[in-house]
């Protein structure tokens, strides 16, 4: 069994899940029932959309749910299920899913109105990547209006914002010794105090979702450890919209000599898991060509012990 690791936005790619959808039944049944559950057009925006469609927040983030869940259903369908599950920000949902504390249809309904709330009742704002700084020194020197949204890696930290004070936190975190300071193509400043009216109705969309305890072990990137109560659960996905992504923390739980899989498209999580000290080796399994050549190597003469 292998950790399962589950990408957010900005992984999406025009035809993800194409190939899943055409040759895996267990997958098809996946994006069939997204179909019913969808506008139409939903599934030949994930698979003939332009870039600038697919990568829109409304559609973005319901065909990446799609696909992720997809991809698992296809890896249990041949014998692979997960030892673990973690998702980055939206990742967590397709996580809760495949862990069996969620079912699809219900994790489908409020990641559409997820999607609609961070995509219509966004407040003015950014986010920006900040590299070759250590995440104390960032909070050190962030001025008022500006928090962190990612703990990406060590040396990889994302800060959201109200615009001024954004492009003001980029020249202090330069004169702190930041190596780049990169203002990044989202919509607003999510990840951060801007958004609570956001997530305060997110939280009554979750109110009516019915979720379970995780069946696999299941790693929350807003706390950065495991999380089993279900009503734990349901508030730490409206609070998200609001905490910092704890993806250093999270990668650090698991054995560094272990096996994760980046059940999705885009390998960001692989790039990240390389900068992380502890983080276990990340294998991309995005499309059917990923799958197939796991399952080449998990079947090869040196990966078997006398």
């Amino acid at each position: 069994m292998s950790l399962f690791l589950f990408p957010g936005q900005g992984s999406q790619r025009p035809g993800m899940g194409s190939d899943f959808y055409e040759q895996s039944p267990a997958a098809r049944a996946i994006f069939d029932q997204a179909a019913t559950l969808t506008p139409e057009g939903f599934l030949e925006c994930m698979f003939t959309g332009e870039e600038e469609t697919i990568g829109l927040t409304r559609h973005a983030q319901p065909a990446l749910l799609t696909v992720e869940v997809a991809i698992a259903a296809h890896l249990a369908a041949l014998g692979v299920v997960p030892s673990a599950c973690a998702g980055h920000s939206l990742g967590e949902i397709p996580a809760l899913v495949v862990a069996g504390a969620c079912d699809f249809a219900d994790a489908l309904r409020f990641t559409q109105e997820r999607a609609r709330l961070m995509s219509e009742e966004v407040p003015e704002g950014g986010m920006a990547a900040v590299m070759g700084l250590a995440p104390e020194a960032i909070d050190a020197v962030l001025p008022e209006g500006v928090q962190v949204a990612n703990y990406n890696t060590p040396d990889q930290t994302i800060i959201t914002g109200a615009s001024a004070p954004l492009e003001a936190a980029a020249e202090l975190l330069k004169a702190a010794g930041a190596k780049r300071v990169m203002p990044l193509k989202v919509s607003g400043p999510f990840h951060s105090e801007f958004m609570r009216d956001a997530a305060e109705r997110l939280r009554a969309v979750l109110e009516a979702v019915p979720f379970l305890p995780p069946r696999t072990r299941f790693i929350s990137s807003v706390t950065g450890r495991e999380e089993r109560d279900p009503d734990q659960i349901r508030g730490l996905l409206s609070v998200q919209l609001v905490r910092p992504v704890r993806w250093t923390q999270v990668m650090q739980c698991f054995d560094p000599a272990g096996q994760a899989l980046e059940i999705g498209p885009g390998g960001v999580l692989k790039g990240l898991a390389k900068r992380i000290p502890g983080a276990p080796r990340v294998s991309p399994a995005g499309n059917l060509d990923d799958v197939q050549r796991l399952l080449s190597e998990a079947c090869s003469p040196e990966s078997v012990s006398e």
